[in-house]
């Protein structure tokens, strides 16, 4: 009952949510790749922009294509799975804390994890990694109940969960269980336990899943293969994948954003982790609670060394800790001298401080990796002066209420994860505009002609034009400046939408009528910053070469 309470819970948060924040550019190209998909017929080769797309696999794009199938293409259409990701992930989260722990440790982690800022606001964006974290809390669970019994269901739904894992983000969708879960069979030693590794059987099943569509699309597109394990999986994680559009997190900066991630719980995460393993996982026969200490190691150990980090790469070890601070939630409300809450808190009321004053650091290190991140500070302050207002004062409360009464002081807790998840909401609220074209996408798609063109100004990586393409309904050209954006693979010249910019200013003075979208940071060449301005909105404005009757009306937010 427990446990259904929550789901509906998050799931009574999170749909509202889903539906209200527009596509923003860096998850757009997983809601424009599925309509592609239905538009041309063609459930194989994922095309973005009109040109296939070969560095992800296709299970997202196949779930969200069926969501489109059901429920019209649309932008909350396009995060249904996103949905069914989050309410997997913290009912599979319960259902281990259930086994490991128990049945009040388990609801308090599923809370948790529910109410952390990173799993929260990161499931309101449509991401690849939210499909690997529900494989892999999924694949640990079956993994526990195999060892228990070596029934063959559970080693069947193991497998099961690999697959998935890998036809949504490749190779670390396998290692990731499969290293966890090894580390953990070899202590304690238990018989027939690594058994399940060397299953004959259980990767026949994962090969006969997943090498149709490997060698399918190495038919339709020779060289893939080479591609997809080597430069997106291996280059990748060594920091040399070609091009080199992707600017990864430093050390510190993954870390802080991993500790910001886990708020407002953060502060109690260091006395947790010791406890629970002194108490918990050390002993003369350490049970299966030292898998969740095991498999968030795991995860960002793996990030640690690696050169490509991105802020949400750190989200499949979030359940796992969510429990340890479940099971240390625990042990302090039936405690009534322990004043580590009460600490905790204080230390929250700090933190609620020291994040609102950090603020334009935090932009820098976001702008750092995203130019259109340039401009955060400024939308997120009303927010934030409205946080400052609440969450310290609040966090105070709690560590004077519970001093005497833990319970009173978890009470508070809870009330003021709640609020942090709507202030989380208010701030992507505040700032999608910016990283979002739904606005300028909306008004071509409104205004624009089917023989006119619509041009983005240079980007980084070509998949940011997915949410102009994507809201116009329109194919779009993108300018390329110097080396980016640009293709990993060949694309034949007929594809190619990358224009350089001596084919913008021909097309611009041409015959045809040309939009161009351009980001206000971006210093433009004399005739195009000489050209008036049709629609004017946070950080971006869009410039027509020919339209008087938009001239005299022009559109400003």
């Amino acid at each position: 009952m427990g446990l259904a309470v929550l789901l509906g819970a998050a799931a009574a948060v999170f749909l509202p949510c889903l539906t209200a924040l527009p596509l923003i550019r860096g998850e757009a190209m997983f809601a424009l790749i599925p309509k592609e998909m239905l538009d041309a017929g063609n459930w194989l080769t994922p095309t973005l922009n009109g040109v296939p797309y070969l560095d992800k696999p296709p299970l997202l794009y196949w779930l969200t294509a069926v969501s489109y199938q059901i429920f019209g293409v649309s932008e909350w259409a396009a995060r249904v799975p996103n949905l069914l990701c989050a309410l997997g992930e913290i009912w599979f989260t319960c259902l281990i804390g259930a086994y490991v722990l128990n049945r009040r440790a388990a609801w308090l982690g599923g809370f948790i994890l529910f109410t952390s800022v990173g799993f929260f606001s990161q499931h309101l964006i449509i991401y690849l990694d939210h499909l690997i974290s529900l494989s892999l809390v999924a694949s640990l669970y079956c993994f526990l109940r195999w060892r228990e019994r070596f029934a063959i269901r559970w080693a069947s739904l193991f497998y099961l969960c690999l697959t998935a894992g890998f036809l949504s983000k490749g190779l670390v969708g396998l290692v990731f269980p499969v290293l966890i879960c090894s580390i953990f069979a070899v202590y304690p030693r238990r018989p027939g336990t690594l058994a399940l590794f060397f299953s004959p059987w259980g990767w026949a099943v994962f090969l006969l899943l997943v090498t149709p569509w490997l060698a399918a699309m190495e038919i339709n597109h020779p060289g893939f293969l080479r591609h997809y394990f080597v430069n997106e999986q291996i280059m990748r994680f060594l920091g040399q994948r070609q091009p080199m559009d992707i600017n990864s997190f430093s050390l510190p900066g993954f870390w802080l954003l991993f500790g910001i991630w886990l708020l407002p719980w953060t502060p109690l995460l260091p006395e947790a982790l010791y406890r629970f393993w002194r108490e918990a996982a050390a002993g003369p026969a350490p049970g299966p609670s030292r898998l969740i200490l095991i498999w968030p190691a795991v995860i960002l150990g793996f990030f640690t060394l690696s050169s490509s980090r991105i802020e949400y790469y750190s989200l499949p070890a979030l359940p796992a800790l969510s429990l340890v601070l479940g099971w240390r939630l625990q042990r302090l409300v039936e405690s009534q001298r322990d004043r580590s809450l009460s600490g905790a808190l204080l230390l929250l009321a700090v933190a609620g401080v020291l994040i609102t004053v950090c603020l334009p650091y935090l932009e820098n290190l976001f702008a750092a990796n995203r130019r259109e991140c340039i401009g955060l500070f400024e939308l997120i302050q009303p927010v934030a002066r409205r946080f400052l207002l609440v969450i310290p004062p609040l966090a105070a409360l709690g560590a004077l209420a519970g001093r005497r009464r833990p319970s009173r002081g978890l009470a508070v807790y809870g009330i003021l994860a709640v609020a942090m998840l709507f202030f989380t909401f208010k701030s992507y609220s505040a700032i999608s505009p910016l990283v979002s074209d739904k606005i300028p996408g909306e008004y071509i798609r409104s205004f624009a002609g089917p023989d006119d063109l619509v041009i983005m100004e240079s980007i980084e990586e070509f998949e940011y034009g997915a949410s102009l393409a994507f809201y116009a309904d329109r194919r779009i050209l993108l300018v390329k400046r110097g080396e980016l954006p640009q293709f990993p693979y060949p694309v034949p010249a007929e594809q190619n939408y990358l224009i350089p910019p001596n084919l913008l200013k021909e097309l611009w003075r041409g015959p045809h009528r040309v939009f161009i979208l351009a980001d206000e940071v971006l210093q433009l060449e004399a005739y195009l910053s000489r050209a008036p301005v049709q629609v004017a909105f946070t950080g971006k404005r869009l410039l027509v070469n020919r339209n008087p009757q938009l001239a005299e009306n022009p559109l400003r937010e």
